[in-house]
């Protein structure tokens, strides 16, 4: 988000301060192109322009004496040709009388207007050196096109300047507002995010407790029929890739019918778990226990032999007879039947189950209490 704030206030930033000195260029060249303007003017030897310069640089005069003028007029016919041939001077006075020179006939020229602030005479020392009133004329022009110049500049500037700074305070306004609504987001999404992420752990745990209940036997806490099957299965198929030997228990508890419709299923229900509970705590990690169904359980032993698996069971069935379960006025122990098979020659998990469930009723024909498998 902070990758998408920068990335904004360039976009902003950039373009305004790029039009901001386009702007300051154009000012300089327009200001640069004014100047130069006045200086070509007022450097051209023409009576028009030396008119100009006077009108432009010395407004506030009164009118000049007379007797005066001849001075301007001499000075004027020898520097100027088109003084050659007499000029007319339009002078306004405070009583606004018109002043003819020469002859009448000659070109009329405008050469400047007076007001009532001060004299030509105060401005200008008309002399008969024609040199030294050229020097102050150029001189004092000069340094008034330079002044109007910077001035114009300085004008030009300032307005780039302070739209250059209200451009940075809008900016820094409108980067502070895209701050303050970054910080926003990011806390509904940083709020929101932990709110899924609580969720999502709510649902894990949902999740745990519901594959518990379609997996887990809701009497003893061991893996119901269903399980036992897919984890059996399961492990049956990766031992058969590696010749891994995987061998089946199969226990059904001694009359216990007889102990369900002598004592009630309370007590067959108590049966059942202190019976899960003394094989569970025999088990290694690796071995599957699960209940089928009734008073019948089943042990997966993966990477155990046929032997080997009978020994387990026989250490099973010496434990359950050992077991008193204790009900009101009385004392119970109970006995377990046990069949063992193995994968050997077995193609499915099913198989094996089959062949252990056989060996498990070959026990119970025998007389109960006992193990048997192909072995014994």
């Amino acid at each position: 988000m902070k990758k998408i704030l920068f990335t904004k206030s360039l976009t902003f930033f950039l373009p305004l301060i790029a039009i901001t000195f386009l702007f300051l260029y154009i000012s300089y060249n327009f200001s640069m192109d004014n100047y130069t303007k006045l200086e070509t003017k007022q450097n051209s030897k023409n009576i028009e322009n030396f008119i100009y310069t006077l009108k432009n640089n010395h407004i506030n005069l009164l009118a000049i004496k007379k007797s005066d003028f001849a001075n301007i007029q001499k000075i004027c016919s020898n520097f100027f040709d088109e003084c050659s041939k007499g000029i007319k001077n339009n002078l306004s006075t405070q009583n606004k009388q018109t002043i003819d020179i020469k002859d009448a006939a000659c070109k009329n020229i405008d050469i400047l207007t007076f007001y009532k602030k001060a004299n030509i005479i105060n401005e200008f020392n008309f002399t008969n050196s024609k040199n030294e009133l050229l020097f102050q004329l150029v001189t004092k022009t000069n340094i008034n096109l330079f002044a109007e110049g910077k001035k114009n500049i300085k004008i030009y500037i300032s307005i780039v300047l302070i739209f250059l700074i209200l451009t940075l305070f809008i900016g820094y306004i409108y980067q502070g507002q895209i701050k303050v609504a970054n910080d926003n987001l990011e806390g509904k999404v940083e709020k929101r995010t932990n709110q899924i992420r609580h969720t999502m752990k709510e649902l894990e745990k949902v999740n745990l407790q519901l594959y518990d209940l379609a997996h887990t036997d809701y009497l003893t806490q061991i893996k119901n029929r269903r399980s036992f099957f897919l984890h059996a299965d399961d492990i049956f198929k990766k031992l058969s890739k590696t010749d891994g030997i995987l061998s089946i228990i199969m226990i059904d508890i001694d009359n216990f019918k007889s102990f369900n419709d002598t004592y009630g299923h309370e007590v067959g229900d108590k049966i059942l778990k202190i019976f899960a509970k003394c094989i569970n705590e025999l088990l290694i990690q690796d071995e599957i226990f699960g209940r089928l169904g009734g008073e019948e359980f089943a042990i997966a032993l993966p990477n155990t032999t046929l032997e080997e698996a009978q020994k387990v069971a026989e250490n099973i069935r010496k434990k359950i007879e050992r077991v008193v379960i204790n009900i009101p006025h009385i004392k119970l122990f109970v006995t377990a039947s046990f069949g063992v098979s193995d994968s050997i020659n077995a193609k499915s998990i099913d198989e094996i189950i089959n062949n252990a469930d056989k060996m498990l009723y070959d026990a119970k024909r025998k007389g109960k209490n006992r193990v048997r498998s192909r072995l014994s």
